[in-house]
């Protein structure tokens, strides 16, 4: 056998040699880039969306509209239960007038209610610190009872008149100390309304703007309204008069607004016998919706045999007689109706009862122990919306601060429930358990001017929602 040389020996070396650097150049990158690709899916904890963040409610503002016409029935403010409380600054004006000037302030502590003297005309109430959290007031009108709330930057208002039989006036509060602007989009049966007065609507400081829709936007039939603040805070209420000119009775009642329109939205309130009672039903998007109606009992919540959908056309308002729907046997002990639609939709019922005109609109949700301020004399608590069975205790006050009653109330889904209030209760407490649910308080009047006044119970702010903010 033959010897191999040594320079053949030298040469296989050094193939082996730029093998392995080789084999290196290639590996070494592979492995630095399943090492940082493992890296980068490490868990970032700021990627994503962010939940809201709870804190106590340091600055609160309540807006109590001006008193009905011919009534003088001052502000009550009272509290959230579990709220301590503290002073509230308050600024009031005249029946009619268009500045709010600053008044003494009262303290209102948990558990008690307190009257503001001079209050008939459109009031505001500031809470800061311990003062601000659970702030809830209100009027004790019995024909015509408004809502007191906070200022809104976006809300829907359904079922306005701007005619010589049916008007609407639009009464606007700011409570701040710089001016406010505020748009109004109006929508009828054939669609969007272009109205140039209602577009810009200036609101000064510590003011208030009323506009007649029969002045600024006349029209035959009845509208819905979007409101939007473009600058500042406002807080809107709606005053609705039916008027048959000379034959009969001139009534008015409050227009209650709506955050957003909804898929599905409880109306409460309604009366038995009720007349001529309407469902207003406005259709911001862009595709036509559709629409059912249920009605709600002590018992149950059912569909109507002889009911139809109903046909919103896009960016427009539909009105619908339920005369059929709510006479005759089938209607006994209805209370109320459940609107569900394909896409959300903002919805109202007007009617007459025994001659008043009382106006509905869907009652928030409530998930939090909230409280109302009532006028004395016959009274009903409406609950209806239960998303779970539970019980709903209740707490009645008389204007010493009294405790006149406790009493609780079984729900459950797909019924309704009442509770007769004692008569003397100015204030009531209201906390659900172990479900949320809805709730309107019922208010007949008799008498020389009999009727029907509604008020749907409103969470009081206790917490603020601190929205969640990421670095980019």
């Amino acid at each position: 056998m033959s010897e191999q040389s040594p320079g053949r020996r030298a040469s296989v070396l050094r193939r082996r040699r730029v093998d392995i650097v080789v084999a290196l150049a290639i590996a070494l990158p592979m492995v630095v880039a399943i090492s940082i690709a493992f890296i980068g899916e490490e868990p970032d904890p700021l990627a994503g969306r962010t939940a809201p963040q709870t804190s106590p409610l340091t600055a609160a503002t309540v807006v109590c509209p001006e008193a009905s016409a011919g009534s003088a029935r001052p502000v009550r403010v009272t509290r959230s239960p579990g709220v301590a409380g503290g002073e509230v600054a308050v600024h009031t004006s005249q029946a009619g007038a268009d500045i709010l000037a600053e008044a003494p302030p009262v303290t209102v502590e948990e558990g008690s209610s307190v009257v503001v003297p001079n209050s008939g005309g459109a009031t505001t109430l500031d809470g800061e610190g311990a003062a601000a959290p659970g702030l809830i007031a209100g009027r004790s009108d019995r024909l015509a009872v408004p809502e007191c709330r906070a200022p809104s930057y976006d809300e829907w208002l359904v079922g306005l008149g701007a005619s010589a039989r049916y008007s609407s006036t639009l009464e606007l509060v700011n409570p701040d100390d710089g001016d406010a602007v505020v748009d109004v989009t109006l929508y009828g049966a054939g669609g969007p309304i272009e109205e140039p007065a209602l577009r810009g609507i200036q609101v000064p400081a510590h003011g208030v703007k009323r506009i007649d829709l029969a002045e600024e936007a006349p029209r035959r039939g009845a509208t819905a309204a979007h409101l939007t603040s473009t600058r500042g805070r406002v807080t809107a209420t709606v005053r609705n008069t039916r008027d048959p000119l000379g034959r009969g009775r001139v009534t008015s009642d409050f227009l209650p607004a709506q955050s957003e329109p909804s898929t599905e939205a409880l109306i409460l309130g309604l009366p038995a016998s009720p007349s001529g009672p309407m469902l207003d039903l406005a259709n911001p998007g862009v595709d036509e919706a559709r629409a059912t109606v249920r009605l709600i009992t002590e018992e149950s919540v059912f569909t109507p045999a002889d009911s139809e959908d109903i046909q919103v056309p896009p960016q427009s308002m539909t009105s619908v007689n339920l005369r059929s729907m709510l006479q005759g046997e089938a209607a006994t002990g209805v209370v109320g109706i459940v609107v569900e639609s394909t896409i959300p939709l903002a919805s109202s019922v007007r009617l007459l009862s025994k001659g008043d005109l009382a106006l509905l609109a869907p009652v928030p949700e409530l998930r939090e122990p909230t409280s109302a301020v009532l006028p004395a004399g016959a009274k009903t608590l409406l609950l209806g919306g239960a998303t779970g069975i539970g019980t709903v205790h209740v707490r009645s006050y008389d204007a010493a601060g009294e405790v006149l009653a406790e009493e609780r109330v079984e729900v459950g889904p797909d019924r309704a429930a009442t509770l007769a209030l004692r008569p003397r209760a100015v204030t009531i407490d209201v906390e659900a358990r172990n479900t949320a649910v809805g709730g309107l308080v019922m208010i007949p009047a008799r008498g020389a001017h009999p009727g029907l006044a509604t008020l749907r119970l409103r969470a009081g702010e206790v917490y603020a929602r601190i929205p969640g903010v990421r670095p980019q």
